[in-house]
């Protein structure tokens, strides 16, 4: 038997172990004539983040081996249905009538221990779902236009160059802000074929918190160039221009929007961005996308020149016009320089508040069925579709 298949039958027997607790807590619940499919439809509602997860386990294992025939190679895993799996699993259990006398409650316990089973697996489905928002708070949910430059660009200085970690670290970075199929598959690649730790930890660690449940980190593959150098982070405002200034890879990036806000209405900016990235739209928003280098407590003058980067790469504005931002220092600079731009702008207002006559000649964007529209003259239209006129 080979190491990796002696691997994937190690795997598997933990977890029918972690398993088997599980399946002996919904045995206790049945009544004395319970079917198998019986059975298995309370553990589908009573267990349903362990039912989960069986259907993560078999999915993760058939896309595997659709990798494996892809790439020329035999199959290896073979992972049946998730319901062939749990049927599979559970029959001892079932079939253990001895286990079942000593489990069995008695009818009057059974609704309770069901009510009880059915809150801690709400509560564990909550707390996967809290967790899970809070690792993409961040992140968006789009492939930008310059994905594909960027994956050819770190496979090419792969190959190339190895020592240069620092590129490739760049676009590690770039692609963790963004849970895409294709930053998936790249990620996924980086993790079985980097030899550099780092970088590979770097990916594994975004795959875990893009909620890529069966992902594991790969074994160091030494013996070649450059495989436990260290990557410079870009940490500053100062490190951010430098990169701005000096990278390809800058020059491809571009974005859908900038939103000209102000950081106090960090929440209000977060619903809009899961918004616009629903209708395929790529926000910059500071505290986001370099959220790393442009830190409050860092800001200088290339705080500044960083931003005016982004607005050149920027194809619209959205000027978000709320109390706070009426305070903000940066918002009517944002604003002024865009307009020089001779670029879109709109205003989107969401409190109706009073707006300066100065903000009265661009567009005004609002919300309407979770999508957003601007209304230029007597058209309406939907932003995505106004910025690309």
């Amino acid at each position: 038997m080979g190491k990796a298949k002696r691997k994937y039958c190690a795997e598997l027997t933990r977890f029918r172990r972690s398993l088997k607790s599980h399946l002996k807590a919904v045995l206790a619940t049945m009544p004395e004539d319970f079917s198998e499919e019986m059975f298995l439809s309370a553990f589908k509602t009573l267990c349903a983040f362990r039912w989960e997860d069986i259907q993560v386990k078999a999915q993760a294992y058939r896309q595997k081996d659709r990798r494996l025939k892809k790439k020329g190679y035999r199959m290896r895993y073979f992972f049946p249905s998730p319901e062939e799996y749990l049927r599979k699993v559970a029959a001892p259990i079932i079939k253990n009538r001895s286990l079942y006398e000593t489990l069995k409650l008695i009818p009057e316990k059974r609704e309770e221990a069901k009510v009880l089973l059915q809150q801690r697996c709400i509560a564990k489905l909550q707390e996967r779902k809290r967790k899970l928002q809070e690792n993409l708070k961040y992140v968006q949910t789009v492939t930008p236009s310059y994905s594909n430059y960027y994956i050819q660009t770190y496979f090419q200085v792969r190959h190339t160059n190895p020592v240069d970690v620092d590129t490739r670290y760049a676009i590690l970075v770039e692609a963790s802000k963004y849970k895409s199929q294709k930053t998936i598959e790249f990620l996924h690649k980086v993790n079985a074929t980097e030899r550099n730790f780092h970088l590979r930890n770097f990916a594994f660690l975004t795959l875990q918190r893009f909620g890529i449940q069966e992902v594991h980190l790969r074994a160091n593959r030494k013996g070649k160039a450059g495989y436990d150098l260290i990557p410079t982070p870009i940490n500053t405002p100062d490190d951010l221009i430098c990169f701005i200034y000096n990278s390809q890879l800058e020059q491809m990036k571009n974005f859908d929007l900038f939103l000209s806000h102000s950081s106090l209405d960090s929440e209000l900016l977060l619903d809009l961005k899961a918004i616009l990235n629903h209708s395929d739209i790529n926000i910059y928003v500071d505290w986001v996308n370099d959220r790393d280098a442009l830190k409050r407590e860092f800001t200088n003058v290339n705080t500044a020149q960083a931003i005016i980067e982004r607005l050149k790469s920027s194809k619209a504005l959205l000027y978000v016009h709320t109390d706070a931002c009426q305070n903000s220092r940066w918002t009517p600079w944002e604003l002024g320089f865009f307009h020089a731009l001779k670029n879109k702008i709109c205003v989107y207002n969401p409190n109706n508040i009073e707006i300066a006559p100065y903000l009265e000649i661009y567009p005004i964007a609002f919300i309407e069925d979770k999508k957003f529209f601007v209304r230029t003259g007597g058209e309406t239209v939907e932003l995505k579709e106004w910025i690309k006129k």
